[in-house]
């Protein structure tokens, strides 16, 4: 695997990924061929992120005790070093987020691609892994850990590193079971513009790479080998089903669609 794994054994490789969308979002991966990662700081989960408690107390023992050898002028930015740990990693990490079941799963419909006009594409963990061109140094691909954050224990160093906060999540979100990608928010080469347009090197160049203007990234992915099945929003219009199938065949993705287990009349 191209990627480094977090909480995966090879007994995950072949099992089913969903990623639950909207057509408009559906139209953004097949016209531009590639993923949106968002930062951590705008999705739903207020916890997205955030330091559990027990290690964050640790780790103000740990600072506290270093005062002694500091400026006192500069204490109070011992004081905050946690929160200004987890406010940059917020904003330094990107995920892109499926959902690891064999079937589909009505919940997911429901909260992630409500409608009839709706698509959710099938793939694996091996697929994904493989498929999506993040930088390999600086990205990883693992199941989310669901976690009370008043109570969940960690080692200090791996609270203090955001890559591996950014795979809890709160115990409110524990029926999605969740398998995410997660990068750093560079700009690079892999990256297409918010246009579609593939990125240059003018468009990262030096001070460029940083993405402090946009909540995210779109990544470039090799469409044809990740998307194993394109399946219909329950109760599609027989029209929509066309149209998608039109969509899959004009793009070249190749991956059979296929109407919802759910579909309660066929239009």
């Amino acid at each position: 695997m191209s990627i480094d794994t977090k909480n995966l054994d090879s007994s995950d490789l072949n099992r089913i990924l969903w990623r639950y969308m909207t057509f408009p979002k559906y139209i953004s991966l097949i016209t531009y061929g590639a993923l949106w990662f968002s930062k951590l700081n705008i999705l739903v989960d207020a916890y997205e992120g955030a330091m559990p408690t027990r290690a964050d107390a640790d780790l103000m023992v740990e600072y506290q005790s270093s005062k002694r050898y500091i400026e006192p002028s500069l204490h109070g930015q011992i004081d905050s070093v946690n929160k200004r740990n987890v406010e940059d990693g917020r904003e330094l990490i990107l995920a892109n987020c499926w959902f690891l079941g064999e079937a589909e799963s009505e919940r997911m419909w429901e909260e992630y691609a409500a409608g009839s006009e709706a698509i959710a594409i099938k793939s694996t963990v091996a697929a994904l892994a493989q498929c999506v061109f993040c930088d390999e140094r600086h990205s990883r691909i693992g199941k989310v850990k669901y976690i009370d954050f008043a109570t969940y224990e960690m080692t200090r160093y791996e609270a203090s590193q955001a890559i591996e906060r950014a795979f809890l999540k709160s115990l409110s979100f524990s029926h999605e079971q969740e398998i995410r990608i997660v990068t750093l928010s560079f700009k690079g080469g892999n990256c297409v513009n918010i246009d579609g347009t593939p990125m240059m090197p003018s468009d990262y160049a030096g001070a460029k790479m940083n993405n402090f203007d946009q909540p995210g990234l779109h990544i470039q992915v090799d469409l044809r080998n990740l998307i194993k099945a394109t399946v219909l929003a329950p109760n599609a219009p027989k029209w929509f089903e066309q149209l998608v199938k039109r969509i899959v065949s004009v793009s070249g993705v190749g991956a059979p669609v296929q109407r919802s287990r759910f579909d309660r009349t066929l239009p």
